[in-house]
């Protein structure tokens, strides 16, 4: 029972199958129907002009970055705690000259629009220049939460206002719009570009998918191929991310949703634990530890393994679990018992190891 991430999620037999019919051809030469396919079909769901299929969602947001931001020395503005900034080895240095100017990230995912506006430069010859403003969505570190409407029109206003494109690392954007009241096309409207991702909770072995203007694609076009990511015969791994779409629109992330709140509901009758953020929106929980005795995060994680349920620690305590579509119900009461063991003798593993 793995809840480490949705990373680890396995494609199904449907997938499997459209995999091994996939009708390919070069996509290098842009010859590949079922990756032309895919990048049509996401991009006319987001009501963008045009899609690019990637290996990882690291690329795309990278992709994007160098893309909105040609020239070296510029500055783009991220969350302190959002995926690009802290786990993505600061890639727009690495390979654009790009600086991060970080905002703090609420306990929502959000950020203070006052300091948003307060960190867009002026036209100082002292200064890097403010190239592109990035927001998460859902917000991974902040525990899966969801940025709603008003906050995305907000940004939007801040960056009409200074001519500044926005960037959305959407990697689970299904799971926002699984709860979300709006179309994934308002939700989009909002912001330039968006990468979302095939091979998390939507279970795909492979793939994201960097969404906006067909100028900004081509761009990109260039970038992705220089950093490695033009795939041939990639339709085969397309013809998975279709299905894993399909899936989506038929509802596949609700029972994720449903299992994680059952999770939710009894760990706020532990007294060992604390939800972090108060609330869960989608699939990712963190639980703070704190009554801890004899042991710390990583010693429960380790503790867990030997009776293969796996999750991750962040911090000495510091707790994360992910729900996905490999998890069943009577994982969800497995790891339930194993918490509430742990509960009861306050993290003191001594005693369950007697």
């Amino acid at each position: 029972m793995d809840f480490r991430s949705d990373t680890v999620t396995k494609p199904n037999a449907a997938m499997y199958e459209a995999m091994q019919r996939a009708e390919v051809g070069d996509d290098v030469f842009e010859e590949d129907p079922t990756v032309k396919e895919l990048q049509a079909e996401i991009a006319k769901y987001f009501g963008k002009e045009d899609a690019l299929f990637f290996p990882s969602g690291t690329m795309s947001n990278l992709t994007a970055i160098l893309a909105w931001c040609p020239h070296r020395g510029s500055e783009i503005i991220a969350g302190d705690q959002s995926h690009i900034f802290l786990f993505e080895q600061a890639g727009a240095a690495q390979f654009g000259g790009i600086s991060f100017r970080t905002i703090r990230n609420e306990e929502n995912g959000t950020m203070k629009i006052k300091d948003v506006e307060k960190a867009i430069r002026d036209d100082d010859i002292h200064e890097p220049r403010t190239a592109l403003i990035t927001v998460e969505n859902t917000h991974n570190a902040c525990g899966g939460k969801i940025l709603h409407i008003p906050f995305l029109n907000e940004i939007h206003e801040v960056a009409l206002k200074h001519n500044l494109p926005v960037h959305m690392d959407g990697a689970r954007i299904w799971n926002a719009l699984q709860e979300s009241y709006y179309s994934a096309k308002e939700m989009s409207s909002f912001v330039d570009s968006i990468s979302v991702c095939l091979s998390k909770g939507l279970g795909a072995p492979v793939g994201s998918l960097l969404v906006g203007p067909k100028s900004l694609i081509q761009r990109a076009k260039r970038i992705r191929k220089a950093l490695g990511g033009g795939m041939r015969q990639s339709g085969i791994l397309a013809a998975a991310g279709l299905v894993a779409f399909q899936e989506f629109l038929a509802g596949s992330l609700k029972r994720d949703h449903t299992l994680m709140q059952q999770l939710v509901d009894e760990c706020k009758e532990m007294n060992l634990y604390s939800i972090l953020g108060r609330e869960v929106h989608t699939n990712i929980l963190f639980l703070r530890l704190t009554t801890l005795q004899n042991s710390n995060a990583f010693e429960i994680v380790n503790f867990l393994k030997t009776h293969n349920v796996y999750i991750s620690a962040w911090e000495e305590d510091l707790l994360r679990i992910v729900v996905h579509r490999n998890i069943s119900e009577e994982g969800i009461h497995t790891l339930t018992d194993w918490l509430k063991t742990i509960s009861h003798v306050h993290g003191d593993l001594t005693k369950l190891r007697q």
